[in-house]
């Protein structure tokens, strides 16, 4: 009973909260477990900026060029890192102030809740699920887009509401000024700035505010022009990024492949494909996979909707032990790590033994949790499309935003793919909680 009492204080979840931070972020700089595969062209995106004035993400000095480098990475996150370099070129500080954004979002999270529902008997709660979610104190503490990314998003959500409460239109130019950073840091949030216009056609009309509307959509697609142009003078195919196709490519055209008919034959015709166009020029190549991917969607459609469906619960669901594998291992020893469903088939319930001996006590035990809390978030999330405690719009708003990102995530879902859109998670699951007595101040104290 006093430990319940204990946890329910805001205080000390805070504490616990910046003390997992401070952890993983001390773990990472000892190890040296500060990258991923994909932290490399970030930094060479970075550097290139500086030393040639091209958005390239490899290097640049070397023969042939990849041409499929200069459209893959979207410049917003190097130039976080130049800004950062600027202030002390050391790699310590970005990944510090990361730590420090990370936390920040936590609380921001917290000043959306504040704009949406006055209810604060289970604020303590939306603490306690960070404290389980790994992924947002690793994301952290790596070279990766993913913490930043969060801010822009929750950012948006944020001056968004401002902007509905008091009608200032300076909050509506910066909600989209963070929309359209959104979208320069991870290409996933391309086409979120529709969503959001469609969300002011519907609920801010009465504003008048059609022609602000018509104003900030040239906005961004003078932006998103901007790259098309740019990606088709040095590519030779109009795109905002070819990281999109990689993935469709690499992840979710085998899974559809292997959906209707199996592993072997998915990698056969993924490997025919590649090999077929070997020699062709970039645009080339990426107009036969996309044809390619076309007529595998059309042919399946059933299928290709499943996996979607599937993509969007796995969305939720993920753990993020790779996550912690990642931190633990670093990404270069990860290829030799197997999942625990990987194990269970292959050697069957004694491989997984065997595999769940090899952890650390405490690492095992606190996996143990994470699962359990993120279950029951993914049960209270359910739940909370059924309440009517929030405003119909506001709900619309959350929960789109929600299917926005797990959608468009599709089979390849893992729990870092998550972290944008957690908080918003956590503030939707809290309201699916039946309500108490007992009242929480701290909604109260955070305004």
């Amino acid at each position: 009973m006093f430990f319940t009492q204990y946890l329910k204080n805001e205080k000390v979840l805070w504490v616990l909260i910046i003390a997992t931070q401070l952890f993983f972020f001390n773990s990472s700089q000892i190890l040296q477990h500060t990258k991923t595969a994909d932290s490399a062209e970030y930094i060479y995106l970075a550097q290139n900026i500086v030393d040639h004035g091209v958005i390239y993400c490899g290097d640049y000095t070397s023969e042939p060029k990849d041409i499929s480098l200069y459209s893959r990475r979207t410049p917003g996150y190097p130039v976080y890192l130049l800004l950062t370099k600027i202030i002390f070129n050391s790699d310590f500080l970005p990944l510090l102030l990361q730590c420090m954004f990370s936390i920040f979002n936590i609380f921001l999270g917290y000043k959306i809740a504040i704009q949406i529902f006055s209810d604060s008997s289970k604020a303590y709660l939306y603490l306690f699920f960070f404290l389980f979610f790994p992924s947002q104190f690793i994301y952290a503490t790596l070279f990766m887009t993913e913490i930043l990314f969060q801010t822009s998003v929750l950012l948006c959500i944020y001056f968004l509401l401002i902007f509905e409460k008091n009608g200032r239109f300076k909050f509506f130019y910066i909600y989209h000024l963070f929309l359209a950073i959104a979208y320069l840091i991870k290409p996933i949030a391309l086409f979120l700035w529709l969503v959001y216009i469609l969300y002011g056609i519907i609920f801010h009309n009465n504003r008048g505010i059609a022609a602000r509307q018509i104003t900030i959509a040239l906005f961004h697609l003078l932006i998103i022009g901007g790259f098309f142009i740019k990606n088709y003078h040095q590519t030779g195919i109009a795109e905002y990024s070819g990281i999109g196709r990689k993935l469709l490519i690499n992840y979710n055209m085998p899974a559809l492949l292997s959906s209707y008919e199996n592993e072997e034959y998915a990698k056969n015709r993924i490997d025919s494909l590649q090999f077929s166009i070997i020699n062709h020029t970039y645009a080339s190549q990426c107009a036969s996979i996309d044809l390619f991917i076309r007529k595998e969607v059309t042919s399946h459609p059933l299928h290709f909707i499943a996996l979607q469906v599937y993509g969007a619960i796995k969305f939720l669901l993920e753990t993020g032990r790779w996550d912690l594998e990642l931190w633990r291992k670093g990404y270069q020893h990860l290829d030799n790590s197997k999942s625990l469903k990987q194990q269970f088939t292959t050697n069957g319930l004694t491989g997984l033994q065997q595999e769940l001996k090899s952890w650390n006590p405490f690492f095992l035990i606190y996996y143990f949790l994470v699962m359990i809390v993120t279950f029951t978030l993914f049960i209270l999330f359910i739940k909370s499309l059924f309440n009517t405690s929030l405003l119909f719009r506001h709900k619309l708003l959350l929960v789109s935003t929600i299917i926005y990102f797990a959608l468009l995530t599709g089979p390849s879902a893992s729990a870092r793919f998550r972290i944008p859109i957690f908080p918003i998670l956590v503030i939707l699951a809290i309201t699916g909680i039946p309500k108490r007595n007992s009242q929480s101040n701290f909604f109260l104290s955070a305004k």
